[in-house]
């Protein structure tokens, strides 16, 4: 099957533009529009609430977040009607677990794809009872989506052999896209001097966002920023009031976030968890200078790592940032250059190996097990089909 005549349908969890998983796969639509015959998102939004989104009720202990339930009724009338090649899924989850089982009953190839570190968030969470406990859960759903897909894709090496480990036959290492508004807009010049550094993600405890603000306190030579929201939004609150170089922006749409890394210098990634850390990309594509910890996935690409300020072995985050101040303007100038082009890189060799993935994905209905009659199925169908509009 040609590429230009794959119809893929992507059905996440995770709302729209609110944490790296939902902007991942808004961007790589975004790309494939265009270049596949048709590519749809459904995934959970606040701002446009998508059809085949349903009851929600609040995440405990982040009232930022929500869990939505998906209309199945209004998801198997999209699948029947746009009858995709390939449907992707970031397992586990309400969404993916619904539109894995409308693929598996109507002989549809899916695509799995493996982007958190489920183990290392239920150790931070949780207890170790508890974490062992939800972690087992979470590898029995993940083993069940794996043996029970025909491919299975990951964004850094050291997936790679988790995705083995919970029973992915061949996961397949592809990279991430950039949204267009990080790649069309010509970046501005990284200033002279180095005084504005940037936070941008969720105010969450695997975010480390405690690192950042400590880091305002001891600089107060600098410009802080953060941009964001999440369960620790107060005490990030509390610090801004108390600290005159410190500035909350609270959440910011993709054009604000493209903004204020524009008007920074550095963009800082404290995470202790961080599969991947699609923000320093973005960061890197706009020409600025990238703090990160040794935690972060990117720092696994060799050809990012290059033009990333990765913090070394005993070395905390105020002295990072010394070491980036004590290099030439010319030198900092250069080390983000050379970060755009390798983001830049990324962002078509993503697309390539996607195309690869879903491509090769498609081509494995053939293969797919004898499909059996499911009376669930037919009265969804049913009730869908007897509505005017989907």
């Amino acid at each position: 099957m040609k590429t230009k005549d794959l119809r893929v349908l992507f059905v996440v969890d995770a709302m729209k533009g609110r944490n790296g998983v939902g902007a991942y796969f808004q961007d790589l639509v975004a790309h494939l529009d265009g270049v596949v015959a048709r590519a749809e998102l459904v995934s959970p939004s606040l701002e446009d609430p998508h059809p085949c989104q349903g009851l929600s009720m609040p995440i405990p202990g982040d009232p930022t977040q929500r869990l939505f339930l998906p209309k199945m009724r209004e998801l198997t009338a999209l699948v029947w009607e746009m009858k995709p090649h390939v449907i992707v899924i970031p397992g586990p989850g309400i969404f993916s677990l619904g539109a894995f089982w409308v693929a598996r009953k109507l002989g549809i190839p899916v695509c799995v794809t493996f982007q958190t570190d489920y183990d290392s968030l239920v150790r931070l969470y949780w207890g170790p009872r508890l974490a062992r406990l939800a972690g087992g859960l979470l590898n029995w759903v993940n083993r069940t989506l794996f043996q029970g897909s025909s491919a299975v894709a990951t964004i850094c090496e050291s997936l790679i052999a988790d995705a083995r480990a919970a029973g992915a036959r061949h996961p397949q290492l592809v990279g991430t896209p950039l949204g267009p508004e990080f790649v069309e807009r010509p970046p501005l010049p990284l200033a002279e001097k180095l005084d504005s550094v940037l936070y941008v993600g969720r105010l969450a405890a695997e975010k480390n966002i405690e690192r950042f603000l400590a880091l305002a306190a001891q600089r107060p030579d600098c410009q802080f920023t953060v941009a964001g929201d999440g369960p620790l939004r107060e005490k990030v609150e509390e610090q801004a009031r108390r600290l005159p170089n410190l500035t909350f922006l609270g959440w910011c749409s993709r054009a604000q976030v493209v903004e204020q890394l524009d008007a920074a210098q550095v963009l800082v990634l404290p995470s202790v968890v961080e599969a991947f850390g699609t923000v320093a990309l973005e960061a890197m594509a706009r020409q600025r200078l990238v703090i990160t910890t040794p935690a972060c996935g990117i720092n696994q690409w060799p050809e990012l790592a290059r033009g990333l300020a990765i913090m070394e072995e005993g070395e905390s985050l105020g002295d990072t940032l010394a070491r980036l101040q004590a290099q030439s303007p010319a030198q900092r100038r250069e080390r983000a250059e050379q970060a755009r082009h390798a983001a830049l890189t990324m962002n078509r060799r993503a697309m390539d190996t996607w195309l690869q993935v879903l491509g090769h994905c498609a081509r494995q209905a053939p293969l797919l097990p004898k499909r059996w009659p499911s009376p669930t199925l037919a009265v969804l169908r049913r009730l869908s089909t007897a509505r005017p509009e989907l």
